[in-house]
């Protein structure tokens, strides 16, 4: 009996392992659609200039320049172990992201810009490309995000989506007396950021003042 138990013992270990999941399975390689690399026309280097109606300067610069990731983007689970808070595999793309931090001569004013891709329906391998923004000045902060387009043919309902786009698109707006036209806005509380697609940021206010960009 004792012997029976101590084999059981031994047993025990290679029972798990073999019930264990395999690793995550790659299915290919995802890059930024065209749609998403032109979304924004930086390549890092650059010096962004905004002036407020009294000519007053603010210059920003991406001290990480242009910031291009490959993250493993899940779309199908393949297994789950049964075992409690156990790791479950997947099939995933490994899918490019680019991302500019541009930040004010005094840190005080961030913009974190990202263009990534995320999946549309789990367990399809459809995605969509989309737009994040993150914007602080001060002590005061938003976080917005785009849909830029999807991925494949077919219906794309935003609505069934995890994140909501907060960018509304303004066929024509006045900043600092200037007229521009087709320009995405996200305003929140106090903040207001405005993009212009295949450009980038064109201008931002907060609640003293409204900048443009000059560079």
């Amino acid at each position: 009996m004792n012997r029976i138990f101590g084999i059981l013992i031994l047993l025990t270990p290679l029972f798990w392992t073999a019930c264990g999941c395999p690793p995550d399975e790659k299915i290919g390689d995802l890059s930024l659609s065209d749609a998403a690399k032109n979304f924004l026309t930086y390549d890092g280097s650059e010096t962004l200039v905004f002036q407020n109606a009294s000519a007053t300067e603010l210059r920003f610069t991406a001290i990480r320049g242009k910031e291009v990731s490959e993250d493993q983007l899940c779309y199908r689970t393949t297994c789950t172990e049964a075992k409690f808070n156990s790791p479950s595999s997947c099939e995933y793309y490994l899918a490019e992201s680019e991302r500019f931090g541009f930040f004010s001569e005094d840190n005080n004013i961030v913009f974190d810009l990202l263009l990534y891709s995320d999946v549309y329906d789990y367990v399809t391998a459809e995605f969509y490309d989309a737009f994040h923004l993150g914007f602080s000045f001060a002590a005061s902060s938003i976080v917005g995000r785009h849909i830029i387009e999807a991925r494949f043919v077919g219906d794309f309902d935003i609505s069934t989506l995890d994140i909501t786009d907060l960018f509304q698109l303004e066929a024509s707006i006045v900043l600092n007396g200037e007229t521009y036209n087709d320009i995405l806005v996200y305003e929140e509380n106090s903040l207001a950021v405005y993009i212009e697609p295949g450009k980038g940021i064109i201008g931002f206010k907060n609640t003293q003042d409204t900048w443009t960009l000059q560079h």
